[in-house]
């Protein structure tokens, strides 16, 4: 009888010691996808931004290229 109420013992307690290791293991995972998930949405965020500055450039630079014809024009006239 001490052998099996010894044996019950230890196989409990490697149940329970398996199953703290999943647990920490599932949320050492969720912890991680959280961050990356995080860390992704940081990346859509400036990949929108980076696109919204270089709209911005173009339309600069195109409005910059129309102000110099237009002055360009303008003293072409004067003379």
């Amino acid at each position: 009888m001490k052998y099996r109420e010894m044996f019950l013992i230890l196989l409990t307690l490697l149940i329970a010691i398996l199953a703290s290791v999943k647990v920490y293991l599932v949320f050492d995972y969720k912890r991680d996808f959280v961050y990356l998930s995080e860390m992704q949405q940081s990346i859509d965020l400036l990949k929108n931004e980076n696109s919204k500055l270089r709209i911005e450039y173009v339309l600069l630079s195109n409005s910059l290229s129309l102000d110099q014809g237009v002055k360009e024009g303008a003293s072409n006239e004067k003379d």
